[in-house]
Parts: structure tokens; sequence; C-alpha cells
């Protein structure tokens, strides 16, 4: 118990003022397994607990359920956005006494992160709602990120130039756990119909880049990275600030 409240601490910090002026956007996130027969109970502490202490600034959370691969029906507890600067300071004894009753209680705790939004390699509509995550997870060959980058950032113009009505987001991992995942690169839906969609994404890109472009696109991708897998997660409005980019 003395080593989870002092891991807890260290990695839930809420105390300080968010800065309004960021040099970078990261999210912190969780996993959270429910326990046998609190699922209900989880979801109830969760809406409790985010909405007393996770409702605004650079402590806002939202909650994902994991809906796809291994991890499925697990929940993705994300709080952001921050900087590493926002984590210096623990929270307060009622806080960390709140977590451990409406939160741990209910749910096993299992892989922490922390992601950094490549804000080079991002594009949102205007007044986006988000309701699901498509995430493609990507290993980075070594010496290769520059190549990475560089292929990526060409989808992220075509985006742009074409005004595309999806979110398209790429996430690095600053506290890699040698699994693979570097990247998270994240497609936003705002529903269900929307992953139906063709949006004649490789006429758009040829039409910028020429003849054979998409095809050189993914030669040279397949060179700069190591496919990891794929995980949708869906947005659970009620547990979290439900509208912000996390």
């Amino acid at each position: 118990m003395k080593k989870l409240l002092f891991a807890i601490a260290l990695f839930i910090a809420f105390q300080i003022n968010a800065q309004d002026d960021m040099d970078y956007v990261m999210y912190s996130t969780i996993e959270l397994t429910p326990k046998d027969g609190h699922y209900m109970e989880l979801m109830e502490g969760l809406k409790a607990h985010n909405a007393k202490y996770h409702s605004e600034g650079w402590e806002s959370v939202n909650v994902w359920n994991i809906v796809s691969g291994p991890r499925s029906g697990k929940l993705n507890w994300v709080m952001g956005p921050h900087t590493w600067t926002h984590l210096d300071k623990a929270m307060e004894d009622d806080h960390l006494k709140d977590w451990l009753k409406h939160v741990s209680a209910h749910a096993e705790m299992g892989e922490w992160g922390y992601w950094r939004l490549n804000s080079d390699l991002s594009y949102m509509p205007e007044n986006f709602q988000t309701k699901l995550m498509f995430i493609r997870f990507f290993d980075i060959e070594s010496q290769k990120g520059d190549n990475a980058e560089h292929l990526f950032s060409t989808i992220i113009s075509t985006y742009k130039e074409n005004k595309m009505d999806m979110g398209l987001q790429v996430f690095q991992n600053v506290a890699d756990a040698g699994d693979g995942k570097e990247w998270a690169v994240i497609w936003y839906h705002d529903s269900y119909a929307s992953m139906d969609k063709d949006r004649n994404f490789r006429d758009k890109y040829e039409k910028k880049y020429g003849d054979d472009s998409w095809a050189e696109f993914f030669e040279g991708w397949r060179e700069a990275t190591d496919f990891e897998g794929i995980e949708i997660q869906e947005l659970m409005p009620d547990l979290g600030v439900a509208g912000g980019d996390n």
C-alpha cells in the first residue's frame, strides 16, 4: 500500500495552477481494469472523482472505453494537456483519499503513459466533437525518425489542404516502456458511421504529390516504421469533461 500511495502521489500531481502558455502539449494516461463485480461502482466513482478534481484546466480528464485489441474492456483515463512542470507538486491528502475510495477500490491500475503531441503532424477541424479514436501504434526504426516525420507531414498537408472532416494527430511516447509503441497515430471520428465513409484520400494525395506518390509514401513508411497494432477507443462523456481534445 505504501508503494501504491507513493506512486500515485508522484504521478497524479494536481495542486499547482495551470499555465496558460505551454511550449508543448502532453497528456498522462492510466489504464484501468474494472474489478469483477465493481463496474457500476467504478463508473460512479470516476464520475464523482473527476467532477471534483478534474473538470478544468490542465487537470481536465476524459475517460475512454477501449473497444478493440488486447486491452478491450479496459478504460483509458486521460489527463491534460499539461507539461512536466505541472507534475512537480503531489496532490494533497483529500485528493489521494478520494482516488483510493472511488477509483482504485474498484479498478486495477495497469500501464501509465506520457504522450506528447507533435503539433506539426496534427490536424483538427474547427469545432470538431470527438466520439471515437482509431489508433495505430508504430515503432520507429533507429535513425529513421526524421524520415517518418517528413513522410507524415505530407499526410497532414493533404488533410489541411482538403479541409478533411476528421481529425488526425501524432503523439510520441516520452516514457517509452520498450513495447514498440513509440508513436500513436490517432484518427478522430464523430460517429461510427464516419469510419465507413470513403474520403478518396489516395486520390487527393496523388493530386497533390503526383501519380504513384501514394505507393512511394508507403514504401518509405514501411522502411521507417514497424506497425504495432490498432486500438479503437470510445469516449465516455459522462465521466469527464467530454469536449476537450483528450
